[in-house]
């Protein structure tokens, strides 16, 4: 085999392909974490509860997971002051949980609640 004048110049291209197949897999992976959480949501019918528009913003991000009470206000427009009221409302109607961590809560919907209640009709 004839070694090469300039041997860099055989590292470009597997560092490029390199980086392709990881742009691609990326990239593929936000499509499959998008797909879920639409399949999730399709499922319920979250306008059967008769609830504010801001308390249905706050369960539709919280279908894909927990998420901390500080980080909810920058996540849906909503205001400190409406995402407090909201989380205690919907505490209170058992379709959320709340986990003290430190200063702020982890909030984690109640699934099967969710489900129970708004459940499109088959």
């Amino acid at each position: 085999m004839v070694d090469p004048v300039f041997p860099e110049a055989t590292i470009g291209p597997l560092f490029y392909i390199a980086l392709g197949i990881l742009m691609t897999l990326f990239v593929a992976l936000l499509v499959y974490t998008y797909r879920l959480k639409a399949s999730v949501n399709s499922d319920l019918d979250l306008k059967q509860l008769n609830m504010s528009p801001s308390r249905i913003t706050i369960l539709e991000e919280l279908l894909s997971g927990g998420v901390m009470q500080n980080e909810l206000p920058k996540r849906t427009g909503l205001s400190k002051a409406t995402v407090s009221q909201s989380v205690k409302e919907l505490d209170k109607k058992k379709l959320v949980k709340r986990k003290k961590r430190g200063n702020t809560y982890l909030i984690e919907i109640h699934k099967d609640v969710l489900e129970e209640k708004c459940k499109r009709p088959s």
